[in-house]
């Protein structure tokens, strides 16, 4: 499955099926995304519908892990833009920050608002380079979200790893998703009522919008 299994009415129903989810994820981070490094917050209301999306680049530095194989196919995510995107915090020249640090330093200046809406349930993604498995890095990042937004009182959804490979749920240990089958031809049409990129969120009434008034 890929975010094209999504139905136009998608944020008619609640994101508590893992497979959903994933496809939203599938959505959301797009190929540039994953490449670069981005820390992705999806909004849900108390009945867990979609709300909205928060994107917070990582700092260059981050010691990603290696993948020298290209992308096998374009971005699906690439078909949307963010709702909006937070710049990372400056760190220090030459420091190799750890998950930890990253996933508390992104989700700070988010949490305090988040709270103000009680009820609010949280989808977190890592979009990251390299292979599509990292068990030590993709775990440390889980563990750390899955801690801070305990602390928080937070209610966490889920929590997934991106890469051009698929999809996953590293705590779960669940089974790679929303790769493309290999006979899927790289320029593959998306259904004509899905937004192209450089379309703002005006043009897109249907795609990322609550169907709540």
């Amino acid at each position: 499955m890929t975010f094209l299994d999504l139905t136009p009415t998608w944020t008619d129903h609640p994101l508590t099926d893992p497979a959903d989810a994933a496809n939203v994820v599938d959505l959301m981070l797009t190929l540039g995304d994953r490449h670069r490094g981005t820390f992705t917050v999806l909004l849900c209301d108390p009945d867990n519908h979609y709300r909205a999306t928060i994107s917070i680049d990582l700092p260059p530095n981050h010691p990603w892990p290696p993948h020298d194989d290209p992308p096998r196919h374009p971005s699906r995510g690439d078909l949307l833009e963010r709702s909006s995107r937070v710049e990372p915090k400056d760190e220090r020249p030459g420091a190799a920050p750890d998950p930890d640090s990253l996933c508390a330093n992104a989700l700070a200046p988010l949490v305090p608002a988040i709270q103000t809406a009680p009820g609010t349930g949280v989808i977190l993604a890592l979009g990251r380079p390299g292979p599509a498995r990292s068990p030590a890095l993709d775990h440390q990042w889980a563990q750390a979200a899955t801690a801070i937004c305990q602390a928080a009182d937070l209610r966490l959804l889920g929590f997934y790893i991106a890469t051009s490979e698929g999809v996953y749920q590293p705590l779960d240990d669940s089974p790679l998703t929303n790769r493309p089958p290999d006979d899927q031809p790289p320029t593959a049409t998306p259904p004509a009522d899905y937004p192209l990129a450089g379309e703002s969120a005006a043009d897109r009434p249907r795609v990322g919008q609550s169907s709540a008034a």
